[in-house]
């Protein structure tokens, strides 16, 4: 008797676990603050991460994870495409990090994340 219960729970156990595993959860997303300088013809001269935040968090406070060379290229990019006004000289600005997707910084999450 005993081993059915046990053959029982373990089953109910794997099972469990397994549709935990394959149910599909949306991933965590970052928002990296960057610091802009532009020239003064209003292109991106430097920029430089001021620091990473979890938006989820209700925070504006630090958080500890390392951003991917590819992703500030990627922001980098992105910035370059836009023109800016050569006033002020820096500013702030931020995008979305998805660990998901380390080289993309052109993530929208009120578009489910393309």
């Amino acid at each position: 008797m005993r081993f059915f219960v046990l053959t029982i729970f373990l089953l109910f156990s794997f099972v469990t676990s397994w549709a935990q595993e394959s149910i599909p959860t949306k991933n965590k997303l970052y928002a990296v603050i960057f610091q802009v300088t532009v020239d003064s013809a209003g292109k991106v001269e430097d920029l430089e991460i001021a620091k990473v935040i979890d938006p989820a968090s209700g925070s504006a406070d630090a958080v500890d994870i390392t951003i991917p060379k590819a992703y500030v290229a990627a922001a980098r990019n992105s910035f370059l495409k836009r023109a800016y006004s050569a006033s002020p000289r820096q500013f702030f600005t931020y995008t979305f990090y998805d660990p998901l997707q380390p080289d993309r910084a052109d993530i929208d999450p009120r578009t489910d994340r393309p």
